[in-house]
């Protein structure tokens, strides 16, 4: 029965151990666009891990650091067997395997979150929580129970800095480690009487060797016991609150680093055409089909470009390669359509990808994800030619969304306020008379109604967007400015923002085209327009195309006929956009963190409680071996009185020590009664001012461990697994005087 009972607890501590290792893998399974794929393979790592070292332990006798090592070589067949299953960029199972232990960590960090799921990817956080379970397996096996969970935790933490924008608050992963932690304490496996000292733990004892004394040991150096002490009181409740705290403090303006913009993107994306470019060419001649589309008639963007260099606006090149699964924004708009399209490119030039509104997902084309603007780059060159399925959110603008926003501020915003030198010098004076006074909405509005009002739509205009343009096509408010394309109005719209003290870019982008739900859509329904960041909306568009063309170029575009000073067909909706607000937002109404505080504190709470209890009693324990003798038998007689009480051994209240010692030994019959009466008369004689030295202190507190450890193994399972965070035992030890006598 001893034996049975010994398995089935090794067996849970192995469990427990394996849960805790794993604790991560929800955090570092978002990272994949397939995450229940990755979280199985870490699953499984963790498990195979704990078996492995489990088995080399006991075959190397202890010998815990030589256990590590030797479960090293099934890791790598492991890996071998993942690169079978899901290869990378290296062709043959073992070539891959070597070329992703190599190249892991440097992918990883030059990866979108949301990558795909092969091995080169995959082979880290392997290795990571191989380990983790390795290293926890060991100190479990060796007795030091709660610093078991120390590696689990350390693991966590850095799981959360790997995808802070992917990963939301880790409940999950604090809910494994306080589980992982709940299931090692009831089930710990018998220690060594030499590491009872390391760490947090409580000493089991052997029921047949419960009639003999111990022998006393030599104090030892307590820095080990310290050192695991202080780690496990901050590592493991710092580890919960990393994970758990995210969803606390996410409407905080501080956000946590992304590591993958320290590492920086692999390579500059190829040379591209600037897009704002073709924008000219392709108004003089509109009728040229670039690509059809399959779906809800919505508009596409196509590029996005943040920085001004006086001549000309540029593209951001900071492109990961990402999965099929895209990382949303920051800041989501709040009210989205989600929309699906099948696209097939024609004669499209360039690599950048043609989307509706903000993109979720990809099939069909490996692309590249720039995370701050949300374009995508082809991963494979240009996309004359592709077919692909794509899903994006189209957001829904209202004017009441954006009325009362405000604009972002901050260090990470300046370069969406950076205008180089050489500016006109009438540049602010416009700006400053065409936005006027008011919220930063209404001075965009202005903006964009400014241009719309001033100007004319002058299709096959010349090109060019820089200073040197929009001196030339610039007049104070109140004057009838000349005609030119939307290459220069969205250039133009974003210069004067800025000039305002205004965050913004511009982007390039498709109307829906020409037809039903199947469409073509043509180089005339080729648009840019402006956009301003506000804060918890994210980007808002405005459109300051003008209405009125020119007289001397009438033109057609998608097979449409726009007669003069009618609307124009393509891009956004200028009005909606301009005057209603654009792509605005509400903003949060902050009931989502006030639900995720209530989800916390209870979690935090639970741990403190499943980590607490046993605390306290293991310090009940230990301060046995410390004071006068009358106080540690006083204090042992109280923890085994309390012992009782957990047990549901029924004793009558006005029992005494000498009855009560008789009847334990009925209960336990394994017990030495004369060793029980004994120690009821030590207990007697302190009540009563009797003589006690201190060897029969330690007696009694050997012997009341003893007991204890067989009143424990004596009780149904249930309640042995329980046994530990029963939570009226500090209570009944804080008030002695009401146990029975």
């Amino acid at each position: 029965m001893v034996g049975a009972v010994t398995r089935i607890r090794t067996a849970l501590s192995s469990a427990a151990v394996a849960l805790a290792a794993v604790a991560s893998a929800p955090l570092l399974a978002v990272g994949y666009d397939r995450p229940l794929p990755a979280f199985t393979v870490l699953a499984l790592t963790a498990a195979l891990a704990v078996a492995v070292t489990s088995v080399a332990y006991r075959m190397l006798r202890g010998l815990g650091p030589a256990a590590i090592s030797a479960g090293l070589p099934v890791a790598a067949v492991w890996l071998v067997v993942l690169a079978s299953w899901a290869p990378g960029p290296v062709k043959g199972p073992v070539p891959a395997a070597v070329d992703a232990v190599l190249h892991s960590g440097a992918r990883i960090l030059t990866t979108s979150p949301r990558a795909p799921v092969t091995v080169d990817l995959l082979a880290f956080p392997v290795a990571a929580v191989w380990l983790a379970a390795a290293i926890a397996t060991v100190l479990c096996r060796e007795g030091r129970v709660l610093p078991a969970l120390l590696p689990g935790a350390l693991l966590l933490c850095g799981a959360t800095a790997l995808n802070p924008q992917a990963a939301g608050p880790g409940y999950w992963a604090a809910a494994l480690v306080a589980a992982g932690g709940a299931v090692l304490l009831a089930a710990a496996p018998q220690v060594r009487p030499d590491t009872a000292s390391a760490g947090f733990t409580v000493r089991v004892g052997d029921p047949a060797d419960a009639g003999s004394t111990p022998a006393r040991r030599r104090p030892r150096p307590r820095i080990g016991a310290a050192v695991a002490a202080v780690a496990c009181a901050v590592a493991l409740p710092g580890a919960v609150a990393v994970v758990g705290g995210s969803g606390v403090l996410e409407d905080w303006p501080v956000k946590a680093a992304d590591p993958r913009r320290a590492a920086g993107p692999p390579a500059a994306p190829a040379e591209e055409r600037n897009p704002l470019s073709y924008l000219s060419a392709w108004s003089a001649d509109p009728d040229v089909p670039l690509l059809s589309v399959s779906g809800p008639r919505t508009e596409l963007r196509w590029a996005v470009l943040s920085e001004f260099t006086g001549p000309s606006w540029l593209p951001d090149n900071t492109y990961l390669p990402s999965g099929a699964s895209l990382l949303p924004p920051v800041d989501m708009p709040p009210k989205t359509v989600r929309t699906r399209m099948r696209v097939s490119v024609g004669t499209l030039p360039g690599g950048w990808v043609p989307v509706p509104g903000i993109p979720s997902r990809v099939d069909g084309l490996a692309v590249q994800q720039d995370e701050d603007s949300g374009s995508l780059l082809s991963s494979d060159g240009p996309v004359a030619g592709r077919k692909y399925s794509v899903t994006g959110d189209v957001p829904e603008w209202s004017g009441s969304q954006t009325a009362e926003a405000t604009i972002a501020s901050g260090e990470g915003y300046q370069r969406y306020l950076r205008l180089p030198p050489g500016a006109p010098p009438k540049l602010e004076e416009i700006a400053r008379r065409a936005a006027g006074d008011g919220t930063a909405h209404q001075r965009a509005s202005r903006l964009a109604a400014y241009l719309r009002a001033s100007y004319t739509f002058k299709p096959g205009a010349p090109g060019g967007h820089g200073y040197a343009e929009l001196t030339k096509l610039l007049v104070t408010p109140g004057r009838r400015g000349g005609g030119a394309t939307s290459e220069q109005f969205a250039s133009a719209f974003a210069v004067l923002a800025r000039a305002a003290g205004l965050p913004s870019r511009v982007a390039v982008g498709f109307g829906p085209g020409s037809g039903g739900r199947d469409r073509v859509v043509r180089t005339g329904d080729a648009v840019a327009w402006g956009e301003i960041y506000f804060r918890d909306l994210g980007w808002v568009p405005y459109d300051p195309n003008p209405r009125e063309r020119s007289q001397a170029t009438p033109q057609t575009g998608s097979g449409e006929q726009v007669e003069e000073g009618g609307d124009q067909p393509d891009g956004p909706d200028a009005q909606g956009l301009g005057d209603q607000g654009g792509a605005g937002g509400g903003g949060r109404t902050g009931s989502g963190s006030r639900a995720e505080i209530l989800l916390v504190l209870p979690a935090l709470a639970l741990l403190a409680f499943l980590l607490g209890t046993p605390l306290l009693g293991a310090i009940r324990f230990r301060r046995l071996h410390r004071g006068a003798a009358p106080d540690r038998i006083r204090a042992a007689w109280t923890e085994l009185l309390v012992a009782t009480r957990v047990a549901g051994l029924p004793v009558p209240a006005s029992a005494t020590p000498v009855e009560m010692a008789g009847r334990l030994a009925r209960e336990l019959p394994r017990t030495d009664p004369e060793r029980l009466r004994r120690v009821g008369g030590l207990v007697n004689a302190v009540r009563y001012g009797g003589s006690v030295t201190p060897e029969d202190a330690a007696f009694t507190v050997a012997e009341v461990r003893s007991v204890t450890v067989a009143l424990r193994r004596s009780r149904p399972l249930p309640r042995r697994l329980l046994w530990w965070w029963d939570p009226r035992a500090p209570l009944w030890a804080a008030q002695p005087a009401r146990l029975p006598r």
